[in-house]
């Protein structure tokens, strides 16, 4: 063990002296050592905002692009982070659920589920497998959220069962108390975008899966074909503002 912890400190030693390179002109700006880490996400307000998770529930967020990290703890293995469009203070991150941040996230609230519906947690295998049981529970677990770009209190979500790979849409217009189901959808999905250049009373929404990318608009839903995979892996997406007549 002492050999190994030795082997470790050696190592990271020749980092630290090689500047932390890596071929491509890549540097190690971010941390380590407690797990995988996923979901980067950069705020829209500034770009020295970064967030990462960790799979070892720990999520870490910097704010003079990588020179110092803050680990900060959800309970759960976050999901995704998602600034507020408008907000530069408020940003949102989905782990057993969805957590709030009003200052730039130093302090979590707990959105979804209401925190006066949580009954219980259920821990399965360890500390990275946290369920929340909460009653009502209409949504389940929120897989993917988007925020109207003009309005910081419309949020739309997808959300259902893991296990059963069961979800649908929903949408919030006063800052997740109340949802109303928007229709379903064919798996779970992963990723949900609004199309800013879309009338604020009638958006556009794009919602992707691992097998499918639907469209919602005021007609209802359609499924858009894709490339040829069988599995994507991940997804993303921009819109083009049309030239007017």
């Amino acid at each position: 063990m002492i050999f190994f912890l030795l082997r470790l400190a050696v190592a990271a030693l020749m980092l630290a002296d090689s500047g932390d390179s890596r071929p491509g002109d890549f540097k190690i700006i971010g941390p380590g050592g407690g797990g995988a880490m996923f979901h980067p996400t950069i705020s829209p307000h500034d770009p020295n905002t970064v967030l990462v998770g960790c799979d070892m529930t720990g999520s870490y967020i910097t704010h003079d692009a990588g020179k110092s990290w803050r680990m900060f703890n959800l309970r759960g293995v976050v999901q995704f982070f998602v600034f507020d469009p408008l907000d530069r203070n408020m940003i949102y991150a989905q782990s057993n659920g969805l957590w709030r941040s009003q200052d730039e996230g130093e302090t979590w609230r707990l959105v979804y589920p209401s925190p006066s519906s949580v009954k219980g947690i259920k821990m399965s295998s360890d500390h990275s497998d946290e369920d929340l049981i909460a009653e009502p529970n209409p949504l389940g677990d929120i897989t993917a959220m988007a925020i109207d770009p003009s309005d910081s209190k419309t949020f739309y979500v997808a959300a259902g069962d893991r296990k059963k790979a069961t979800s649908a849409l929903f949408v919030s217009r006063d800052g997740g108390q109340n949802w109303k189901r928007e229709g379903d959808l064919p798996g779970l999905a992963n990723k949900l975008w609004v199309n800013p250049h879309t009338p604020a009373t009638a958006r556009m929404l794009l919602i992707a899966g691992s097998h499918f990318i639907e469209k919602k608009t005021s007609s209802g839903m359609q499924r858009l074909s894709g490339p040829s995979a069988k599995t994507f892996t991940d997804i993303s997406a921009g819109f083009r503002k049309m030239a007017s007549r």
